[in-house]
């Protein structure tokens, strides 16, 4: 079985999943501070809507990793979006975390079945996992960003 992390950037190229762009300081502050509002509005429908929960969860690690790649300069191409983020994630942030990872590209999953299913149950201990990885993943992200990019001073929280 192949790893997520084992496709490298100049695969993800290759394939059409990845475009280079400028670096926009903007769009990545406006996508980390939208990041950490869904860990918030994850958190407030915790009890009372865990798959409202999980959703904004899985939001939050979408946004923060289209920061990760906007930050390197590089955007998702057209198709695949959401899986491309995963795996560029995973080929950035490394092996160290790759059960972070994995669990990123299982929510992936779910979300999209939620969708598609509507049948397909959510439980709140789902929901809380799901936010436990959200917050973890946003805080490496913006670590990430804030030793790779230190000269656009970025304030993350």
């Amino acid at each position: 079985m192949t790893r997520i992390s084992d496709d490298g950037l100049d695969k993800l190229e290759r394939d059409g999943l990845i475009k280079e762009c400028p670096v926009n300081r903007k769009a990545i502050e406006k996508l980390l501070e939208r990041a950490v509002i869904d860990l918030d509005t994850a958190q407030r429908n915790l009890n009372d809507d865990p798959e409202c929960s999980f959703a904004y969860s899985y939001n939050a690690m979408l946004r923060s990793g289209l920061a990760l790649m906007f930050q390197d300069g590089y955007r998702p191409d057209i198709q695949d979006k959401h899986q491309t983020v995963v795996r560029f994630a995973a080929t950035v942030l490394g092996k160290k975390l790759d059960q972070l990872i994995s669990g990123y590209d299982v929510m992936r999953r779910k979300r999209n079945r939620f969708i598609y299913e509507p049948d397909m149950p959510c439980s709140k201990d789902e929901a809380e996992f799901a936010l436990l990885s959200a917050r973890r993943f946003v805080e490496i992200v913006q670590e990430v960003i804030r030793e790779n990019k230190p000269h656009l001073g970025f304030d993350l929280k």
